[in-house]
C-alpha cells in the first residue's frame, strides 16, 4: 500500500498512451537480459532505497540480468492498463492490491507462476492468508509484496497532558472526541484531498469494527447482504462522527500529510491510518520517546469488543503475459525475499516492504532503529498468521465494489444520498460481480 499507491486518476486517451510507451530493449549494453518495472509513488526516501536496496543490489547480485525501475507517479494504474491492453509495459506488473489484480488476471494480462512458484518454492514459504489473495481459478497470479493494516495512531503525550486515557470501545471515543472538540483539538486528523481513497480507509475500519469481521466476511461470501442492520450501523456510525466535526472541518481540503501531522503537532489527538504511514519520517514515529504511539484499534460495538487489525495486502506482484524476460522478473522476486534485502528495505522505508514470508519473521527487524514499526508489524504478522483479523477493502471487495464504497462514502456524509440507497448500491454493483467471480479469495478468519 506509498500513501498515495491507489489514487484514483483521470482516463487518458488509450492511443496516446500506447504510442508513448515503447518496450524496451530486451538486452543491455553489457549483454544482460533487462527487467522493467514500474512503480506507483514514492517519497525520497522510497526513492533512494528502492535504488541502492533493490535495483543496485539486484544488479550486482548476478550477471545475467539488468533491472531498469522507472517510478511513474499517481498515474501509474492508468499506464499500466492502456500499455497491458495493447501488449505493451513492464515485465514486472505492480497493482495497488488484490481488487485491482482481479480484472486483469481475468482478461489474461499476466502470467501465472506456479510453474516459479514451484521452482522457488514460494507457495511453501508465504503465509496462505496473503498469498491466496492472488489465486484464482486455483492459479497463481501474483505474489504479495507487504502485509499492512488499519491502526490507532495517537498523540499519547497530548493525551497524557489532558488525563485522557487511550479509548477502548465506542462510547470511550465518543467522550474523549468531544472533550477534544471542546478545547479547540480535532478528535481524529484526516483529509483526503490529494488521495479519495482514505474514504475506504475509513469505512474499512467502520464495518470491521462495528459490523465485525464474521459478518463482513459473510457478506464477501454472498451469505448476507450488503444493506443487513450491521453495515447500516457502521455507515450511520461513520457519518454521526464526520457530522459532529470528529474528522475536523477540513477533511476535503487536508491531504494524507497534513491531515496527519496534525496528531504529531497536537493538533489532533488520534488518526485512523494505514500501517504505510510509518514510511514517512516526518511522522515522528522513529523513537519511542516522541510523542506518537500506535495500537489496533478497538471495537467500537457490541458485536466487537477486542481490538482489531485489518488483513490487508497493499501491493501484488505480478509478470506481464507479454514479458520479455519473465525468467529475470521472477528471479527479481526471490531476491525480494531475501533477508538482506527485508532488513535493508524496512529499515530505509519501513512500512513498505513487510513481506508475509515465514522464513522471515519480524523478529529480524529488531534493532533497524524503528521500535514502533517493530512492535507493530510483530503483532499483524501474529494475528494474520493465527487469523484474527478483518478485511480491508481494497484487499477483499472486488474492483466495482471498491470504488463505490470510495464514491458513495462522502456522498452520504454530505446528505446527498442515504445510508440505505448507499447500501443498496452497493449490493447490487457487488452481487454481479461475485456472479462474474471477481471477489479476491477470502482466507479463514478465527474468533
Amino acid at each position: 500500500m506509498s500513501v498515495t499507491r491507489r489514487q484514483i486518476v483521470a482516463a487518458i486517451p488509450a492511443a496516446a498512451v500506447a504510442a508513448s510507451l515503447p518496450r524496451g530493449p530486451a538486452m543491455a549494453q553489457d549483454g544482460r537480459k533487462v527487467v522493467t518495472f514500474w512503480f506507483a509513488q514514492a517519497n525520497s526516501d522510497g526513492q533512494a532505497a528502492l535504488r541502492n536496496n533493490l535495483v543496485d543490489a539486484f544488479n550486482a547480485s548476478q550477471d545475467k540480468y539488468l533491472l531498469q525501475l522507472e517510478v511513474k507517479g499517481a498515474a501509474v494504474n492508468n499506464l499500466l492498463k492502456v500499455a497491458l491492453l495493447a501488449g505493451n509495459g513492464p515485465d514486472i506488473v505492480q497493482t495497488s492490491g488484490p481488487s485491482y489484480l482481479t480484472a486483469i488476471a481475468k482478461a489474461g494480462q499476466v502470467l501465472p507462476l506456479d510453474d516459479f512458484a514451484a521452482k522457488y518454492k514460494w507457495k511453501e514459504r508465504f503465509l496462505p492468508a496473503l498469498l491466496n489473495t492472488g489465486v484464482f481459478d486455483d492459479k497463481l497470479y501474483a505474489l504479495p509484496r507487504d502485509y499492512e493494516s488499519m491502526h490507532l495512531f495517537y498523540n499519547k503525550e497530548l493525551l497524557s497532558q489532558n488525563g485522557w486515557k487511550l479509548p477502548t470501545n465506542r462510547a470511550e471515543f465518543e467522550q474523549l472526541a468531544d472533550a477534544a472538540l471542546a478545547k479547540g483539538i480535532v478528535p481524529f486528523g484526516a483529509g483526503n484531498a490529494d488521495w479519495k481513497g482514505v474514504n475506504e480507509w475509513l469505512m474499512t475500519v467502520f464495518f470491521n469494527n462495528v459490523a465485525g469481521p464474521d459478518n463482513v466476511r459473510k457478506a464477501l461470501s454472498g451469505e448476507l447482504p450488503w444493506t443487513a442492520p450491521p453495515f447500516v450501523e457502521a455507515v450511520e456510525l461513520a457519518k454521526s462522527w464526520y457530522n459532529k466535526g470528529y474528522f475536523g472541518k477540513n477533511y476535503f481540503s487536508l491531504t494524507i500529510e497534513q491531515s496527519f501531522l496534525q496528531v504529531v503537532n497536537g493538533k489532533a489527538a488520534m488518526a485512523f491510518g494505514g500501517t504505510w504511514a510509518f514510511g514517512t519520517k516526518s511522522y515522528g514515529m522513529s523513537k519511542p520517546d516522541t510523542v506518537m504511539d500506535v495500537a489496533p484499534i478497538p471495537g467500537l460495538s457490541d458485536l466487537v469488543t477486542a481490538p482489531l487489525v485489518h488483513l490487508a495486502c497493499g501491493a501484488t506482484l505480478s509478470i506481464a503475459k507479454n514479458s520479455q524476460n519473465a525468467e529475470g522478473a521472477a528471479a527479481v522476486f526471490e531476491f525480494m525475499l531475501s533477508r538482506k534485502f527485508y532488513e535493508t528495505m524496512n529499515r530505509d522505508w519501513p512500512g513498505k516492504w513487510a513481506l508475509p514470508v515465514k522464513d522471515l519473521p519480524p523478529d529480524l527487524l529488531k534493532g533497524i532503529g524503528y521500535p514502533l514499526f517493530e512492535k507493530t508489524i510483530a503483532g499483524l504478522q501474529e494475528a494474520f498468521a493465527s487469523g484474527r483479523f478483518g478485511f480491508t477493502t481494497w484487499t477483499f471487495w472486488p474492483n466495482a465494489a471498491n470504488s463505490y464504497i470510495i464514491e458513495g462514502t462522502e456522498q452520504v456524509w454530505l446528505n446527498r444520498i442515504t445510508t440505505e440507497a448507499f447500501l443498496s448500491r452497493l449490493q447490487t454493483v457487488f452481487a454481479q460481480e461475485l456472479k462474474e467471480g471477481k471477489v479476491p479469495p477470502l482466507p479463514p478468519r478465527t474468533a
